[in-house]
């Protein structure tokens, strides 16, 4: 009886905390709002120490989520680690696309919003090139602008998908089977909810029933209940996707694997991997069944880089910004990297 009582207890507290995630707020370190063009904003983090690099570096994250995960946590972020290695950092948030932005493009988003977003830093800082660090579906349009330009001086990579259609992608091979150009005439933009139903349905018994549990087994813990909760937050937060980019991006990269095949064009140009010469640092988790490690390793096949590293960290796709043990091992990776290659500005 008492074991009964206990749990309607804990399964009450457990509700009720999860009513209030409209409640949370989001924090971050401290930065700056520096430019901004239509829905697109781009952050200037101030330092923590003493600047050691001579570039800054501009961060993409993917347009499918918001970027908070990236500074979750400002006392042991992602972000906040590349801050307390001395880098000088920028991010861009996607924003929340509205109906009136249904029919931007992906290339929009690489040529128009991300080459703004360069561009006032290169303007403002009076320097020919800065850094890139590219994140998943920002890594692609990262990857698609630097063998465009030449004002990219080192290119860094997380959880970046290259080839498409290796065998264990999950979420290619779900999303063979989903027309996206008929939700987009059913809904013009893409869903966000829809989004991260489909991310949930990857892992359903760990997303929709075992962490769950977990939270009402730990909810007198008042720090492990804090940080599931942000997450929690997170993850349902997901921005809806502008219709046309979202097309583009499932039609030509997950469908038709363009990629690789040198056929994807961005603003009428073609983008060709073997075009990449600069130095290029790529991070791969090794438990990522969002991009596997076998969908963005083979990038060392395809570009002309002789300046190639690839480093693989025991982390899952989000796990890999928010985890204890992995968070600013990779920061400090990525800052070491960094710091070596952006000595000799151009």
């Amino acid at each position: 009886m008492h074991d009964t009582i206990d749990f309607i207890d804990r399964a009450n507290q457990s509700l009720s905390a999860l009513t209030k995630l409209s409640e949370i707020q989001y924090e971050y370190n401290l930065r700056k709002l520096v430019y901004q063009h239509d829905k697109i904003k781009l952050y200037h983090y101030q330092p923590k120490t003493k600047n050691s690099h001579s570039l800054p570096v501009l961060v993409a994250f993917a347009t499918v989520n918001r970027s908070e995960i990236l500074d979750l946590f400002p006392d042991k972020s992602f972000v906040g680690g590349l801050l307390e290695n001395g880098m000088d950092v920028y991010l861009i948030d996607w924003g929340f696309p509205s109906e009136d932005d249904k029919d931007i493009t992906f290339s929009d988003y690489v040529m128009h919003y991300l080459h703004g977003c360069v561009d006032y830093i290169t303007q403002e800082r009076a320097l020919p090139q800065i850094n890139l660090l590219g994140i998943c579906q920002g890594g692609v349009m990262s990857l698609c602008y630097a063998a465009q330009r030449k004002t990219i001086k080192n290119l860094i990579l997380i959880s970046t998908p290259i080839d498409f259609h290796t065998e264990d992608n999950k979420v290619s091979q779900l999303i063979k089977h989903i027309d996206v150009d008929v939700m987009r005439q059913m809904t013009g933009n893409i869903l966000g909810a829809w989004l991260t139903q489909f991310f949930i349905s990857l892992r359903p018994f760990e997303l929709m029933g075992k962490k769950y549990l977990d939270l009402m087994d730990k909810v007198d813990d008042s720090a492990w209940r804090y940080k599931f909760l942000r997450v929690e937050k997170w993850l349902h937060d997901a921005p809806d996707q502008a219709g046309a980019a979202f097309a583009e991006f499932i039609n030509e990269f997950y469908h038709a694997n363009k990629l690789i095949k040198h056929e994807i064009k961005i603003a009428g140009q073609p983008v060709n991997l073997s075009d990449l010469q600069l130095p290029i640092l790529n991070v791969i988790a090794s438990e990522d069944d969002i991009v596997p490690p076998s969908a963005t390793r083979v990038l060392r096949e395809y570009v002309s880089s002789t300046d190639y590293t690839e480093v693989c960290f025991p982390s899952g796709h989000i796990g890999i910004y928010i985890s204890d043990k992995v968070g600013k091992r990779m920061s400090k990776v990525i800052a070491d990297w960094t710091k070596k290659h952006d000595k000799s500005v151009v």
